[in-house]
């Protein structure tokens, strides 16, 4: 029965390969757009450059001479200037609760993309202090229902690599909230914590049972040795949302990929660019640096 059992599992797989024609031919250039804005800021950055192929060793292209244009809430908010590389900027400070849309000609190419920036959050973020080597952070906020929002908590501090110092976003975070995304948890205990959330933890208004937001949560990567960590609570917008959450499904499947091929299919990454590729989003956000005495 063991020998029927493989060979029949041979057979199925050897039914389903079909040949496909995989060419690497050149395709005509896109215009990537990558913008993110936050009224945080006194200038907003724009990167533009053009797409290459997979095998392409070069640098990606700056796109040179393109023009540049922000607007707000309809209206000309200002042309942006070519800065070095493929930088564009425009001293401008954008507004929470307002919508925009940016537009970028090149040549024959003609790209836009909209977003609206999240009003400012309010979040009140604490530490405990577990034994001498660690914090359990708590972060406390209400939620806005007036718009839809998407929250993302994560953590920044130091590592030791060679004796030195190193500033790094947590690879993982640990805590009990169950109201949290599950695109990225795992059951794996911590402590008294049981669901590890990879990079990090991502809240969708629309699951929660009222609008009080408090969870505790913590990173095991970060000792307090190392250095002062700085606790990150950001309320971002629609497309910069799909776009955060569509790379890190990229990444957990590339890493199942290694174990499982015969179920692997690429996740693509979302773009709000019409016309090109590329993000253009938002957020608002609430930081605190704990110090490490």
């Amino acid at each position: 029965m063991k020998y029927f059992f493989v060979f029949l599992l041979f057979w199925f797989l050897s039914s389903c390969i079909t040949n496909v024609d995989f060419t690497l031919t050149d395709r005509e250039q896109e215009v990537t757009l990558n913008c993110i804005l936050r009224p945080d800021n006194d200038t907003v950055i724009a990167f533009i450059s053009s797409t290459k192929q997979v095998l392409s060793t070069v640098d990606f292209e700056p796109v040179e001479n393109a023009q540049v244009t922000l607007y707000e809430e309809a209206k000309l908010a200002g042309h942006f200037q070519k800065s070095d590389s493929s930088a564009y900027i425009l001293p401008y400070r954008v507004q929470p609760g307002k919508k925009y849309k940016i537009e970028v000609i090149s040549g024959k190419n003609h790209i836009e993309a909209e977003c609206n920036i999240p009003n400012n959050i309010k979040a009140q973020i604490t530490a405990l202090k577990f034994v001498s080597y660690r914090y359990d952070y708590v972060a406390s906020f209400r939620d806005d229902i007036s718009e839809d929002n998407y929250y993302w908590i994560t953590i920044r501090g130091y590592r030791q690599y060679n004796g030195k110092p190193s500033l790094e976003k947590a690879q993982a975070l640990y805590s009990n909230y169950s109201y949290a995304d599950d695109f990225n948890r795992l059951i794996e205990t911590c402590d008294e914590y049981i669901y590890e959330y990879e990079d990090y933890i991502r809240i969708y208004d629309k699951n929660l049972p009222n609008d009080s937001i408090k969870l505790q949560f913590i990173s095991s990567e970060f000792l307090l040795d190392n250095g002062p960590q700085e606790v990150f609570v950001l309320a971002v917008d629609y497309h910069l949302d799909k776009y955060m959450k569509s790379s890190l499904l990229m990444e957990v499947n590339d890493l199942y990929a290694e174990d499982v091929p015969i179920v692997y299919s690429p996740q693509p990454v979302y773009s709000n660019i019409h016309g090109g590729t590329g993000i253009f989003g938002s957020y608002t956000s609430v930081s605190q640096i704990f110090p490490n005495d």
